[in-house]
């Protein structure tokens, strides 16, 4: 019977010396991406004269929108490169859901121009390239997202 005691004592000193250094390193991971992030808007905000109210992270990239301006600015998370897409010469905007059968194989925001063109899309989730465990989050924030632009244009 002790011997069972000490081999569990054992392999739960192991786990823990395995598990806490992967989850500081995760964790620390995390916070120096989100500080990223946040340093990138704030440089784009003072460079541009922006006042970004809306933000919203998702799995490759930031989305996030001056009211006022009427300017939205998509943030590509490989590369931090922002695009900024100005909502003036936009007219209308529809969340899409490409099927095949009953997967989503992806959602995007189509932004339209005043020629009935599609100007702009914004792809919220692209299967195999985004998590599925956040699609239904992901739903709704471009639901969200298009009540918001709807709201502006």
């Amino acid at each position: 019977m002790t011997h069972t005691i000490e081999n569990s004592l054992i392999t739960a000193i192991l786990c823990i010396i395995i598990f806490i250094p992967i989850y500081l390193a995760v964790r620390s991971a995390r916070i120096k991406k989100t500080k990223k992030i946040s340093n990138e808007l704030s440089l784009i905000e003072k460079d541009l004269d922006l006042a970004l109210q809306a933000i919203e992270q998702f799995d490759s990239f930031v989305l996030a929108i001056d009211r006022g301006k009427k300017i939205i600015i998509k943030m590509d998370l490989k590369d931090y490169s922002p695009q900024l897409i100005n909502l003036k010469s936009i007219t209308d905007c529809t969340l899409v859901e490409k099927r095949r059968g009953a997967a989503i194989n992806q959602l995007q925001l189509v932004l339209i121009g005043k020629d009935q063109q599609a100007l702009h899309t914004i792809i919220f989730y692209q299967q195999y390239v985004d998590n599925e465990g956040r699609l239904k989050r992901n739903i709704r924030l471009a639901a969200q997202w298009e009540v918001m632009i709807k709201a502006i244009i």
